[in-house]
């Protein structure tokens, strides 16, 4: 049985053994006097008509009937007038009383034989009727009229048709038993208590409330009300490893809600295996491999499912290949190959599905400034207008407008500061506002009000904690809140509340970082936030179906790393 359901639960008062004999008694004395009564009235020939009313009555009611036959027998010659109404509260007659009552009705009926007892069926006598049948008891002068039969509607409002002994009340409420709340009150609670004991269900698991016992005197009914939650703690938690270990990998997030993980280097060799991480079990599993090992290479998730992997290093050479991964069937097929080898580049997904690859390195030292399309409908890639400027390590944002913003970077021998938008009706680059400082190692997050938000990175002389707004409407850059942290090689995830999430990177050469820290767009105030458990850069950071960020691998103080962080914001 469930205890946190609700419960109907019946309380049934115990009588003692003492009181149902003198309850007996009493109705052997209420059935002589009415046979002594039906001497002096010889018309009295039906004394079955009142036990066949007596049949569902209560005996809580028979008490106060009791009470009521007490003062009438002690003052059979006065009249009704002289009482007044009993109060509604009045519960039972004492014990006490129920003895008096005997006396007085033994002296008064000296032939009482106490054989004569109403038959065992017969528990109670209505209230409300008894006044009909104490007036016809006291009148013993009259004859019993036997029309006057006890309704088969018996009323059910109590003591309406008594009155009152002020003095007889008050003593009788000296010595009245606990009221009927009384035992329901003891009787819950220790229902509760053993049921609560008896649960199966684990503390551990389970944050009970009970609501207060809701008590409904019509029905006698109980509500017990309990919730179960489990809120979880912001902050993070470490979940299972990787397979490898890993830096300077991709991640994606399928439509599944599973993520992919793919290539990257050990710190010996550099990799073409793929794992997908289920955030329902917090388990990873291998999946078929790609066709070629790459590093620095680029994952996009199309509109179709599949993930389009382009270019990366192999470890001694620039890849132009490309690949196509199915979640539906976990298998890798080569697609067509870029015009240019790449890596370092970025990759964009665009608003009609086509995917835009710009810059990045084609041999050692080389930077590029060529862009070219993916369609994933004829798998063919198309060159389209170059970049004003050379870049790798360069970020790429696609604006709400469709357009792709591309910010700072290196052209092999310059840290850059200029921004470029690129516009897919027309396939032409423009130079837009330059931001406020040159980095490369950055980071670039579309904020759900349209701007981008820069964070961090390498100016070529120092690591930055500053950051940087761009608005399309104006195509200018000012400045915001900066980080309580230098950073570079770091993540940043868009969080469901719109605020961003930063994490780890390095400060300095050789200083790794596990700290974290929360950027309000509506205040542009940065606040720290809870540490990772690991430091970690070069690491990738996703943000799931469930609102969580999976932040995965990287390289830190321990070096290189197969663990996997959880943040709940």
């Amino acid at each position: 049985m469930d205890i946190y359901q609700s419960t109907k639960v019946s309380f049934v008062p115990r009588i003692s053994t003492t009181r149902w004999s003198n309850q007996g008694l009493l109705m052997n004395n209420q059935q002589q006097k009415q046979q002594n009564n039906n001497e002096q009235n010889l018309s009295f020939n039906r004394p079955e008509q009142l036990l066949d009313n007596l049949q569902s009555l209560s005996l809580r009611n028979y008490s106060k009937y009791q009470q009521q036959k007490y003062r009438n027998s002690n003052e059979q010659n006065s009249s009704l007038n002289k009482f007044q109404r009993f109060r509604d509260n009045l519960q039972s007659l004492p014990r006490e009383n129920d003895s008096k009552y005997q006396n007085n009705s033994n002296e008064q009926n000296p032939s009482f034989n106490k054989s004569q007892t109403l038959p065992n069926n017969v528990l109670t006598l209505p209230l409300d009727n008894h006044a009909k049948y104490q007036q016809n008891h006291n009148d013993q002068s009259s004859s019993f009229n036997i029309s006057q039969r006890f309704p088969d509607d018996v009323p059910s409002s109590p003591l309406e048709n008594y009155s009152n002994n002020s003095d007889e009340l008050e003593t009788i409420n000296k010595t009245s038993y606990y009221p009927m709340a009384f035992y329901i009150c003891v009787g819950v609670s220790l229902f509760l208590i053993a049921t609560t004991a008896l649960s199966p269900r684990s503390k551990a698991n389970y944050h009970l409330k009970p609501s207060p016992c809701q008590f409904n005197f019509c029905n006698d009914s109980i509500s017990f009300l309990a919730t179960s939650t489990t809120t979880a703690m912001p902050g993070w938690v470490g979940t299972g490893d990787m397979t490898n270990v890993r830096r300077d990998h991709q991640a994606s997030v399928l439509a599944n809600g599973k993520v992919l993980v793919t290539g990257g280097f050990t710190g010996s060799v550099y990799l073409n295996g793929a794992e997908l991480y289920d955030p329902s079990t917090g388990v990873w599993t291998t999946t078929v491999n790609m066709n070629s090992i790459r590093g620095y290479h680029q994952a996009s998730v199309l509109a179709n499912g599949k993930v389009l992997v382009t270019g990366g290093y192999t470890g001694s050479s620039y890849l132009k290949t490309a690949e196509l991964y199915d979640p539906s069937t976990g298998i890798w097929t080569l697609t067509g190959n870029m015009n240019s080898m790449r890596a370092y580049h970025q990759a964009s997904v665009l608003q009609n599905g086509s995917v835009l690859v710009s810059g990045g390195c084609s041999n050692t030292s080389v930077y590029i400034n060529s862009a070219e399309l993916y369609n994933p409908t004829t798998g063919v890639w198309t060159t389209t207008g170059n970049m004003n400027s050379l870049r790798g390590y360069h970020q790429a944002s696609v604006l709400q407008n469709g357009k792709v913003l591309v910010t700072g970077g290196f052209t092999g021998s310059v840290y850059l500061n200029t921004a470029e938008l690129y516009d897919p009706t027309t396939g032409v680059w423009t130079s837009t506002g330059s931001m406020n400082s040159m980095r490369i190692f950055h980071q670039a997050s579309v904020l759900q009000n349209g701007k981008v938000l820069v964070t961090g990175g390498y100016s070529g002389s120092g690591y930055l904690n500053n950051a940087e707004l761009y608005d399309p409407s104006t195509s200018t850059w000012t400045l915001t809140g900066s980080m309580n942290s230098m950073r570079a090689y770091h993540q940043s995830s868009i969080l469901q509340n719109g605020q961003v999430l930063v994490s780890g990177g390095c400060s300095s050469n050789g200083v790794f970082l596990n700290s974290a820290e929360l950027y309000n767009p509506t205040t542009g105030v940065w606040t720290t936030t809870f540490s990772m458990n690991s430091s970690r850069s070069e690491d990738t950071g996703s943000l799931l179906t469930n609102g969580k960020v999976l932040v995965v691998g990287g390289f830190g103080a321990s070096g290189f790393l197969n663990s996997v962080e959880l943040y709940q914001p």
